[in-house]
């Protein structure tokens, strides 16, 4: 009997969640795989244990009962009510999963930039990707568009692969946007951008170079570069509004308590108009490129 593969595993957050649970459904269906619904309640902070049991339990059905009429009996879906802080029962969850999505309610915005949210703790410890999905979130433009923001050309491999097969998958248009930026201030010493007036194109051949193998593979998809002298976060939450998806990398979780994410990631996770997605570390990709990576890349 072939078993089936593991499940998209969705998170729900005491407000239902219903637009990352639309986000997943769409997902699973994608895929053709399963789709694992998570509710965590953290009784150790409870001042009424059952209430809070109780309060969970009603979350999580009426959930399943949502996801379970959007996948209409394609795909399985399976559910948990976990006792446990919502990062560690989300972690536990994610396993093998192809993806982890977690839901962004608008409080999000207003917490201290330092302030981890689940997101954030969740992609610090897994391997999987991890889509952050703000609530009540739709696409305004009506044509799909996959932005991928990259920082250092010669280690962006594994998130423009990831950012073509997004946008392959979703027959959108895909942005590149890459930026430099020197903060002002005095008594910083030169940078190579400051005082090479040629740098913009050096740093723009770079970003080619990148791009030149996939462009072959995934020819189908049309690609824009962005590359300008941008506070990087900025330039991304910019872009996000005219975006269905923003696709970012990050550092594989090497420690026991996970890499932290850095302070651009932080911000886009928390302003970004539309869902992001945080890119499998390199690690991940190297298990899983077999599955994913086009015959032309191998």
């Amino acid at each position: 009997m072939e078993s089936m593969p593991p499940p998209v595993v969705v998170a729900v957050g005491r407000g239902g969640s219903a637009t990352a649970l639309e986000y997943a459904a769409v997902e699973a269906l994608r895929q053709g795989r399963g789709l694992h619904v998570l509710h965590a309640v953290d009784l150790l902070r409870a001042a009424d244990v059952r209430e809070l049991e109780r309060q969970g339990a009603a979350v999580l059905e009426t959930a399943v009962a949502s996801v379970s009429a959007l996948v209409t009996d394609l795909v399985p879906v399976t559910s948990a009510l976990v006792q446990a802080p919502a990062v560690d029962a989300v972690v536990s969850a994610a396993g093998s999963a192809p993806l982890v999505v977690v839901g962004r309610s608008p409080e999000s915005r207003r917490t201290h930039p330092y302030v981890r949210s689940v997101t954030g703790g969740v992609a610090a410890r897994v391997h999987a990707p991890v889509v952050s999905v703000p609530d009540g979130w739709e696409d305004p433009t009506g044509s799909p568009h996959v932005v991928v923001g990259v920082d250092d050309a010669a280690d962006s491999a594994e998130v423009l692969l990831e950012a073509f097969a997004a946008a392959r998958a979703r027959q959108a248009r895909l942005t590149v946007v890459s930026t430099w930026w020197r903060p002002p201030g005095a008594g910083q010493g030169a940078l190579t951008h400051v005082t090479d007036p040629t740098w913009p194109e050096t740093f723009r051949a770079g970003i080619d170079r990148a791009l030149a193998p996939l462009l072959v593979a995934y020819e189908d998809v049309p690609v824009e570069v962005h590359v300008r002298n941008a506070r990087p976060g900025e330039a991304l939450i910019e872009a996000s509004y005219d975006a269905a998806l923003l696709v970012l990398g990050r550092h594989d979780p090497l420690l026991p308590r996970g890499s932290q994410l850095g302070p651009v990631a932080r911000s886009v996770l928390r302003e970004a108009a539309c869902p992001v997605l945080l890119a499998a570390p390199r690690h991940a990709h190297h298990v899983r490129r077999a599955d994913r990576r086009p015959a032309q890349l191998a």
